[in-house]
C-alpha cells in the first residue's frame, strides 16, 4: 500500500468519486445509437491489428495458466498484464496509437482534467455502454484498452485516487489492472447473491473468495512481503445492484447487510433501481446503523474495530447522502444533458461542486 493514493479521511463530509466512462463497448458493438453519441467504431485496418493483439494475448494467457496451474485463474485473463509484463507492453504499443484507441484515451484524460481542475480528487474508471458482456466474456481487447487508459491516467495523475469497474460482474478481471496502476478499489456487482440483469444472470460463483485469493497470490508473486500491503485494491460490493432483479427473498436489504461480517466485505455500495435514481432513505439509514454496529461488534470480537465504508452509487440527493455516506459515486449528473453515456459537461461538474460545497 506504500504507493497507492488513498482518500483523505473526513468524518464530516463524504468524498465525491466522479465516473470516467470509457465507451469501449460502443466502439465494439456499433449500434444505431453510436452516431448520436458522437462516437466512431474501428476501421477494417484497425480491426486487423486488434484481432492480432487479441490472439497474441490469448497465447500468452495459455502460458500463464500452464505456468501457474491454478484452476480458477482461467477467469482472470488480465493476469497476463502482470505475469507477461514485457510481452504485453509490446502489444500495448502495437495498438495504443490506433485512432479508435487514441480517441478513448483522450476522452478519458479530458474528463479527468475537468474533474481535477474543479477540485475532484477521486474517480472510478468504467467500461461502457450497455448492452454488456457478462463475467469472463468481456472481450480481451476491451481489457487491453482499459489497461491503456488506466496507464495514461496514472501517468498524468500519479496522486489521483482511482477505482475500477469492469462491466458486467467482472471484478476478477479488474483485479490485475488495479494492482498494476495502484488503484484503491475495484467495484463488484457479484460479491454476494446472484441476480438477473438484462444481459443475463450475474456470475457470482464464489467470486469474492477467488478475488481475495488472487489478490493475495498475485501480490506475493510480485514479491510484496508485508501481508497488509497485499490487501489492496479493496473490493467494494454492490448490494441489490441497480438494473438487477433478485428473488423475492432478497428484496429485503437486511439479508444483504447481515452478511457483511460473514463475507468479510470491505465496502458496500447502495444504488437506486436505475442509473441516476436516488437511493431509498430507509435503506441508507439501515445500512449506516448496521455498519456502526459492525464497528462495535468487531471491537468486542477482535479488540479493534473494522470500518467498512458506505458508498452511494446512483442518484444525487446530496442533502440525504452526506448524512450517511462515506463516498458518493456520481456520473449521470455530470454528463451532457444528464444522460450517463454522454461526455462530461464542465458546467454540470461546476454546478455539482457548488451544491456539494
Amino acid at each position: 500500500m506504500n504507493n497507492i493514493p488513498v482518500p483523505e479521511k473526513n468524518k464530516k463530509l463524504a468524498q465525491l468519486i466522479a465516473m470516467v466512462h470509457v465507451p469501449s463497448n460502443n466502439i465494439f458493438q456499433n449500434t444505431v445509437y453510436l452516431d448520436k453519441m458522437g462516437i466512431k467504431t474501428y476501421s477494417i485496418a484497425e480491426l486487423i491489428i486488434l484481432n492480432k493483439a487479441r490472439k497474441m494475448l490469448l497465447q500468452l494467457f495459455k502460458e500463464v495458466l500452464e505456468e501457474n496451474q491454478l484452476s480458477f485463474l482461467d477467469q482472470c485473463r488480465s493476469s497476463v498484464f502482470i505475469f507477461k509484463k514485457e510481452e504485453t507492453l509490446k502489444i500495448e504499443k502495437m495498438v495504443q496509437e490506433l485512432p479508435v484507441v487514441q480517441y478513448l484515451v483522450q476522452r478519458a484524460i479530458s474528463e479527468v482534467d475537468i474533474y481535477v481542475k474543479n477540485g475532484i480528487s477521486a474517480i472510478e474508471v468504467e467500461n461502457v455502454a450497455a448492452p454488456y458482456f457478462i463475467g469472463d466474456k468481456t472481450p480481451f481487447e476491451d481489457l487491453l484498452i482499459l489497461t491503456i487508459v488506466c496507464r495514461a491516467i496514472r501517468k498524468k495523475y500519479p496522486n489521483l485516487v482511482m477505482g475500477l469497474h469492469v462491466l458486467s460482474s467482472n471484478d476478477i478481471e479488474a483485479l490485475p489492472i488495479a494492482i498494476i496502476f495502484d488503484i484503491y478499489f475495484v467495484r463488484s456487482e457479484s460479491s454476494i447473491f446472484s441476480g438477473f440483469r438484462p444481459e443475463g444472470q450475474t456470475t457470482n460463483n464464489a467470486n469474492l473468495a477467488k478475488f481475495y485469493y488472487l489478490r493475495n497470490y498475485i501480490h506475493a508473486c510480485l514479491g510484496v512481503e508485508d501481508a497488509k500491503d497485499r490487501r489492496f485494491p479493496q473490493i467494494w460490493s454492490d448490494l441489490q445492484k441497480k438494473h438487477t432483479v433478485f428473488n423475492q427473498e432478497l428484496v429485503d436489504i437486511n439479508i444483504w447487510l447481515k452478511n457483511i461480517l460473514f463475507m468479510k466485505l470491505e465496502g458496500i455500495i447502495l444504488t437506486g433501481s436505475e442509473t441516476g435514481k436516488n437511493i431509498d432513505k430507509k435503506d441508507l439509514i439501515i445500512a449506516r446503523e448496521e455498519l456502526d454496529n459492525l464497528k462495535k461488534q468487531t471491537q468486542e470480537y477482535f479488540g479493534e474495530p473494522v470500518e467498512v465504508p458506505l458508498v452511494t452509487g446512483s442518484g444525487l440527493d446530496m442533502n440525504l447522502y452526506r448524512q450517511y455516506a462515506d463516498f458518493i459515486i456520481t456520473g449521470t449528473q455530470l454528463k451532457k444533458n444528464k444522460y450517463w453515456e454522454n461526455e462530461v459537461d464542465e458546467k454540470n461538474v461546476q454546478a455539482l461542486i457548488e451544491k456539494f460545497s
